[in-house]
């Protein structure tokens, strides 16, 4: 007995001397939380959700160790250097491929996890509150919003102050588009992760809005014969989901 006694008492001492680190660690607003085991995403949210008047439709849960976010960039930059050669005699277009690569590379990227983000609904209803894997996570929580972001076939990445009840069309024509823009059907990348499209010219324009948050991509103009510019249109607002706004 006195030696089972012993015994134990060595490995609690093992153990005391090597502690097991955290399965879950996530960074919420700049301050840093760990779960031993593996919190469901109420848990999460508990500490802090009734801290501030969060504007949920904009919360977002990124996986910070994930490589999702950055394998997309470098496969967008590759592309538009590839496009950059192709096009070398095309001015208007070169610029603003030169623009779009300035704007992907400066932002900031993590592995987003696209769902709701929302306290009531994660303690109301089971299938919107699910328990987090192994990892680091980011949670960028905020009040509501006071712009909305352009980028694409723009001269330059702008904020614009989001108004109520505006349709995408009056943002777009605020901004400062590139020659090679095309502005007949963008995409917007809602707050929540989800991309929309919304036609902004006199004879396919709809009263879509975007949400306070939202980015708004202005695509390139196509080429008949050349498919690239098509999908540089299309991986644009995807990789957009994972960027962490300000």
């Amino acid at each position: 007995m006195k030696v089972l006694v012993t015994l134990n008492l060595v490995c609690s001492g093992v153990l005391a001397a090597f502690p097991v680190s955290a399965a879950i660690t996530v960074d919420i607003n700049g301050q840093t939380v760990q779960f031993d085991a593996n919190p469901r995403l109420a848990e999460v949210l508990a500490p802090v959700a009734l801290q501030q008047s969060w504007y949920w439709p904009a919360a977002a849960l990124y996986k910070k160790n994930g490589d999702t976010a950055e394998q997309q960039r470098l496969q967008v930059l590759q592309m538009v250097n590839a496009l950059k050669q192709h096009y070398a005699a095309d001015m208007d277009l070169l610029n603003a491929l030169q623009s779009v690569e300035r704007q992907v590379g400066s932002w900031t990227l993590a592995e987003r996890i696209v769902m709701p983000v929302d306290y009531d609904l994660a303690r109301i209803l089971p299938q919107h509150n699910p328990r987090l894997t192994d990892g680091h996570y980011l949670l960028q929580l905020t009040k509501r919003p006071q712009n909305i972001y352009v980028f694409g076939a723009v001269d330059y990445a702008d904020a614009i102050v989001h108004r109520g009840a505006a349709t995408v069309a009056e943002y777009i024509s605020a901004a400062k588009l590139a020659s090679a823009a095309d502005t007949e059907q963008i995409s917007i990348v809602q707050p929540d992760g989800t991309i929309q499209s919304a036609g902004t010219e006199y004879w396919n324009q709809t009263h879509t809005e975007a949400m306070p948050g939202a980015q708004l991509f202005i695509p390139f103009k196509t080429a008949l014969f050349n498919s690239q510019l098509d999908e540089l249109n299309k991986r644009l607002p995807e990789l957009a989901i994972h960027r962490v706004l300000p």
